[in-house]
């Protein structure tokens, strides 16, 4: 693994000041031509089912050693040190796994250790695009810990489900906000992908409009078996990395389930569209500002289980306080955002009747702490929902 290492540092030393030097007028050639980095941030619970996922991709589609289209995998799970490799097929076929980078422990569900990982992986293997799947617990854009702690409401039983979803980041109790995250990642990415819960919310698509093109998640919660990975790497390292196809796998590897595990939402946002979509929402909240603490949110699609009631269906919502000609302008704003959307006909025990792609939060002015810290948001300061 120490050879490995090494090499990979070579390989660095002969290669930054190629890519120091071939920058001109703005135009850059670059080693390779896409990177995709799968953090797997499960030193807790769902370690066993990273490590199947980690099988899974060694099944599929892999980049050949000698191609311009690198994956890398940085793994932290329960009882291992984390490290960073690089996953492909030699020239016989055989999978291969080059250790790029061994870590002593540490909290990977830290914005310094995303932020560390992701400048390692330019320095080492400078491309013309990245892009960055997200593996983890997730709880959108809730606080650090507000989930399952006694600042937000209480179940009133317990989670039939808890051992089969992932309720980003968790690594011995210790969450990554994001607005954090937002800050860790140093440079801009062609695509994020969200194997993780409820990060299709605008609240969390917004706040990253600045640092990716595209964004695939869920606006409910995922199953712990996550995305099919023997499947999704062919459309992600084609011509063009296809999200649209790598959604369809997903959605079609849930689909063709039984019982609870048919359970599936999923959507495609684009990122440049985001400040219209604000402006148009901001014109609506200003308009009918007292609607949006009187609306009947039993009449609103929910996202969420268990009495937490954080994630409601964002079209759903805007209906219940915009005129006609307000709502159809919205909807055609949001249109040009979620540009596709997958869904079950139920998520576990929630019936999807209604479903626009993206959550949002549904204020509550008593609770102080939560409507301080949603005010913060990029998205609230674009918006002014909450004002």
């Amino acid at each position: 693994m120490k050879r490995l290492f090494v090499r990979y540092i070579l390989i660095f030393s002969v290669l930054l000041p190629l890519f120091a030097s071939c920058t001109k007028n703005g135009d850059s050639e670059y080693p390779y031509d896409r990177v995709v980095l799968l953090y797997l941030a499960a030193n807790n619970n769902l370690s066993a089912y990273a490590s199947n996922n980690i099988n899974a991709i060694k099944k599929g589609y892999l980049p050949e050693e000698e191609d311009k289209k690198i994956l890398l995998v940085y793994s932290h799970l329960s009882g291992s040190l984390p490290k960073l490799v690089r996953i492909y097929k030699d020239s016989e076929g055989i999978v291969r796994g080059d250790v790029v980078s061994n870590y002593d422990e540490q909290n990977s569900a830290s914005a310094a250790v995303l932020s560390e990982v992701l400048e390692k992986v330019k320095i080492i293997f400078p491309s013309k695009e990245y892009g960055l799947i997200l593996w983890s617990h997730a709880t959108g854009w809730l606080p650090e810990g507000y989930y399952d702690t006694k600042s937000g409401f209480q179940a009133p039983y317990p989670d039939p489900y808890k051992d089969i979803v992932k309720s980003f980041g968790e690594d011995n109790g210790r969450e990554m906000e994001i607005t954090d995250m937002v800050a860790a990642i140093p440079y801009r990415l062609s695509f994020m992908i969200f194997d993780c819960c409820f990060m299709g919310g605008i609240e969390t698509v917004y706040e990253l409009k600045d640092k990716c093109d595209y964004i695939l998640a869920s606006p409910t919660e995922i199953l712990a078996t996550g995305f099919p990975y023997d499947q999704i790497m062919l459309p992600l390292f084609g011509k063009e990395a296809n999200l649209s196809q790598t959604g369809n796998l997903f959605f079609d590897y849930y689909n063709n389930q039984s019982g609870i595990y048919r359970s599936a939402t999923l959507a495609l946002y684009k990122t440049e569209k985001l400040e219209n979509l604000a402006q148009v929402s901001r014109s609506i909240f200003n308009n009918h500002r007292p609607s949006i603490t009187n609306v009947n949110v039993s009449e609103i699609q929910e996202y969420f289980r268990l009495e937490k009631h954080w994630f409601y269906d964002f079209s759903d919502f805007m209906r219940q306080i915009a005129t006609g000609y307000e709502y159809n302008e919205f909807v055609a704003a949001l249109n040009q955002v979620v540009v596709k959307k997958w869904t079950t006909e139920s998520f576990l025990d929630i019936q999807i009747e209604s479903y626009s792609g993206m959550s949002i939060y549904v204020p509550v002015p008593s609770n102080t702490y939560l409507e301080n810290f949603y005010r913060e948001f990029s998205w609230n300061k674009a918006a002014l929902m909450i004002n």
